[in-house]
């Protein structure tokens, strides 16, 4: 009866899904992303802040995604994107699968993902990361991007042990790279051992201007950090109501060739 109620987890033996097709080979030299948190799209007005918020976008990194979902017609409709999203679990009863999602105007050439080494207490379900790769307008490096959402109702080692699944991803990737997503910060000791993830990696914070709200312990949960990359711009729009956070819009440009 128990595990009847249990969501239906993925495992790393599950593949990826891809929705939509990009018409662009490359990104760059200016890439537009929006990082979003999305609730489930289950708040009214999600559907036109989505479709407002996605319009003039490059790059879109979303946690708490859907699939098998109303929501899918906004993504198959959107032309010009590819959509991968990695998967943790399907609800029992209405077979909705719940994970995160990249979206980009440029077709991947890498993608990988991994679920946390531990599960949350309750649900027993795994939190993701998500690495895609893109090739760069007028470079030969590759944009390595790293869509997170981070796992929630664990101590901090098995918060850490996630973290490192970061590490493992930067390693070999010498070129540029964005990571962004809701890393759960809501406490100092996570908060630092994120910063150091970043730190060790020579990876810059996307800083902004931003609200903090009480149904996060009045921490900011979701980050944007770069490097190789010059940040021309990023904002919180805390003014969208349709998530229970705020969707963040940055802007990054490709440093001159040589």
């Amino acid at each position: 009866m128990i595990r009847r109620l249990l969501p239906e987890c993925f495992t790393a033996d599950d593949d990826l899904r891809e929705v939509g097709e990009a018409t662009r080979e490359s990104l760059g030299p200016v890439i537009r992303c929006l990082v979003w948190n999305v609730y489930k799209a289950r708040r009214n007005n999600w559907i036109s802040d989505f479709s407002s918020l996605v319009a003039d976008r490059d790059l879109v990194l979303l946690q708490e995604s859907i699939l098998n979902a109303p929501s899918d017609a906004i993504f198959e409709q959107r032309d010009g994107f590819q959509w991968v999203m990695a998967r943790s679990f399907r609800h029992r009863s209405t077979a909705v699968e719940h994970g995160i999602k990249t979206g980009s105007v440029a077709a991947t050439i890498g993608q990988h993902f991994y679920l946390s080494p531990h599960a949350e207490p309750v649900s027993q379900t795994q939190k993701l990361l998500l690495s895609t790769e893109y090739a760069l307008a007028d470079s030969a490096e590759r944009l390595l991007v790293l869509n997170m959402h981070a796992i929630n109702f664990v101590g901090v080692q098995k918060y850490v042990e996630q973290l490192d699944q970061l590490s493992a991803a930067m390693l070999p990737h010498k070129g540029p790279v964005i990571m962004a997503g809701d890393f759960n910060t809501w406490n100092p000791k996570r908060l630092d051992h994120f910063f150091k993830v970043a730190a060790d990696a020579g990876l810059l914070e996307a800083a902004m201007q931003r609200q903090s709200r009480l149904a996060h312990m009045n921490q900011h949960l979701d980050h944007v950090f770069y490097r190789g990359l010059t940040l021309r711009s990023v904002q919180s729009l805390s003014h969208y109501r349709s998530s229970d956070h705020a969707p963040i819009v940055a802007t990054f440009e490709l440093p001159p060739s040589d």
